[in-house]
């Protein structure tokens, strides 16, 4: 069941854990991607220990994972690992 369904905007999930390395590198880079789509997309971040229901719905298993969900709760995109904060915009531009 998908507890994002009718959004205001996108949203982009970060899937993340306190004891993971890359996850902690990825932090700063989806802090400045808030900051300059917050107009265009909503950022919530998802401790997979915490919150191991919505790790579950997504499917996740392993961590960082960013998952761009469309204002439908639709999967539109999804990418483990780091990647570049210019690389995460260009998904939620792509999603306009």
């Amino acid at each position: 069941m998908n507890i994002f369904n009718n959004l205001e905007k996108p949203v982009l999930l970060q899937f993340s854990a306190t004891w993971c390395g890359p996850c902690r590198a990825l932090t700063p880079v989806i802090d400045q991607v808030e900051i300059k789509m917050t107009e265009h997309a909503d950022v919530k971040r998802i401790d997979i220990d915490k919150q191991a229901q919505i790790a579950s719905d997504f499917s996740i298993r392993a961590v960082p994972t960013l998952v761009l969900l469309d204002k439908n709760g639709e999967i539109f995109w999804r990418h483990t690992g780091l990647i570049s904060e210019k690389d995460i915009i260009q998904q939620i531009e792509n999603l306009k």
